[in-house]
């Protein structure tokens, strides 16, 4: 139990229960409107499948040559969301660690439909490259998070090489406020000759496991490998096998809740602990406030 106690940190606390409590009834961050799929799929015939200023989607040679990948493969764009919202990463929460989905609904919305769009239509040579932004809740508002990757597929699995996993996005230097020259600091996705250095880890689930380098033997953060039949199969499962009435969109929207509702949960109740615990310091606290007054 902390020895000392600032007032500014019982006002820190508060603020931060008051704020997490305010983020579940919106005014927070939002971004526009998912597109809908005839948007997203006009124009998609080409090397760039879907784009919007940073954002993009695009069929790319692959980086470096090699065992060639299955291209063209067929996969239906809902079953391409259901692989890419089973992916969730751990997150430094204020209390304790938690997991939370690596893709915000909008970003699953566009990226299922163009990335499967792109594997139907892409080479043994072609590999698909994506840049997303989306709206993430942070520790106390929604913030604005980028992730990249380089998608293919080989061996029959779908690989994920990440270059930047939920990095906070910003169009503005924090310390001096001048625009970010994305020329100099592009949004990269990842490449084969080399690991990304990530600041956030993906989270493995059934059918997903890390690329192991032959070279180094060791496993690579930055490459994911997804056994799609096993993943689409673990869903199914959780989903309990549903008649057909429920849409999977929104049967996500509702795991997402739920997860979002028990991550709250649990910050409420830490946050409770912690001011009972400070209880006895936070009224010798007032007391010396009040003596210090009284004595001016």
């Amino acid at each position: 139990m902390r020895k000392l106690v600032k007032l500014g940190s019982v006002i820190a606390i508060s603020a931060v229960l008051v704020s997490g409590l305010t983020a579940c009834g919106g005014g927070l961050l939002t971004r526009d409107k998912p597109k809908t799929d005839a948007e997203i799929v006009m124009g998609q015939e080409g090397r760039t499948l879907w784009e919007s200023k940073l954002q993009y989607v695009k069929i790319v040679d692959r980086d470096v040559a090699g065992l060639a990948n299955d291209h063209p493969v067929s996969i239906s764009a809902e079953e391409m969301r259901t692989v890419l919202s089973s992916l969730y990463v751990g997150d430094d929460g204020f209390f304790k660690k938690k997991e939370v989905p690596l893709f915000a609904m909008s970003e699953l919305h566009i990226l299922s439909t163009a990335v499967a769009n792109g594997l139907s239509q892409a080479s043994p040579g072609d590999d698909i490259n994506f840049v997303s932004i989306g709206s993430h809740q942070g520790m106390m508002a929604k913030e604005a998070k980028t992730t990249t990757g380089r998608i293919f597929m080989s061996g029959g699995r779908l690989n994920v090489i990440f270059g930047l996993v939920h990095e906070n996005y910003s169009e503005k230097d924090k310390l001096t406020g001048q625009q970010i020259d994305r020329r100099l600091h592009p949004l990269l996705p990842g490449k084969r000759k080399f690991e990304s250095d990530l600041t956030t880890r993906i989270a493995l689930d059934k059918g997903q496991s890390l690329y192991l380098d032959p070279e180094t033997g060791k496993e690579r953060a930055d490459w994911l490998i997804i056994d799609v039949a096993t993943v689409l199969a673990a869903a199914a499962e959780r989903t309990g096998q549903d008649d057909g009435k429920v849409s999977p969109e929104l049967l996500e929207d509702v795991a997402r809740s739920k997860q979002e509702a028990s991550n709250l949960r649990d910050d409420v109740s830490n946050i409770k602990a912690i001011l009972f615990e400070m209880s006895d310091e936070i009224e010798a606290l007032k007391k010396q406030l009040e003596a210090a007054k009284a004595a001016q």
